[in-house]
């Protein structure tokens, strides 16, 4: 009994005093881009971190396109911050996804589809990692260059959770400064 209460007593202490852990690491990506491009995910050899705006249904596409259009014209002058919109389309049926595409590119500037990413399996993966709630929110996920994911939210583009996500972004950014990799460069 003495042993138990120990043991019970040391797990409660372990798990009240633990740091956040980050080792969720996002699901292994080999895609197309909509202008045709190989898209790998994660890419450690890039010492790039990645923002990845997530959507799940045809109106998460409307909640997802403010993320993209902040995030691609205010941290990509950055070379060690990349972004991708990932549209999960594993559910459509065969026969109607060749017409999202088509609309997903007339939608899109030929620099915008680089990093538009249709996805078409791991669709539970990647609700789990985000911890899925609401089908057409934006999912927006902040990854080391490893691909663990070191912070996240969901819901519609709002300026302070852009501000949550640029200080968060500044901090790996700092993070990896002080392991050796490239200079900080500031993105405000």
């Amino acid at each position: 009994m003495r042993r138990i209460s120990f043991l019970v007593i040391t797990v409660l202490c372990l798990v009240a005093f633990a740091q956040p852990s980050f080792s969720q690491t996002i699901p292994s990506i080999k895609a197309k881009a909509l202008d045709d491009s190989e898209v790998t995910l994660p890419k450690p050899s890039t010492q790039q971190i990645e923002v990845l705006i997530l959507g799940f249904s045809k109106k998460s596409g409307d909640t997802c396109q403010p993320w993209g259009k902040r995030i691609s014209t205010e941290l990509l002058l950055d070379p060690r911050v990349n972004y991708y919109q990932l549209a999960h389309l594993e559910g459509v049926p065969g026969f109607v996804k060749p017409m999202i595409l088509r609309g997903m590119r007339k939608d899109e500037t030929p620099q915008q589809q680089a990093h538009m990413v249709p996805l078409y399996e791991k669709q539970e993966e990647w609700k789990k990692l985000v911890n899925f709630s609401g089908p057409d929110d934006a999912y927006i996920v902040l990854t080391d260059p490893e691909g663990r994911v070191v912070w996240q939210t969901h819901g519609t583009f709002s300026e302070s959770a852009f501000a949550e996500l640029k200080k968060a972004i500044s901090n790996l950014l700092q993070k990896n400064a002080n392991s050796g990799h490239s200079p900080i460069v500031s993105i405000d």
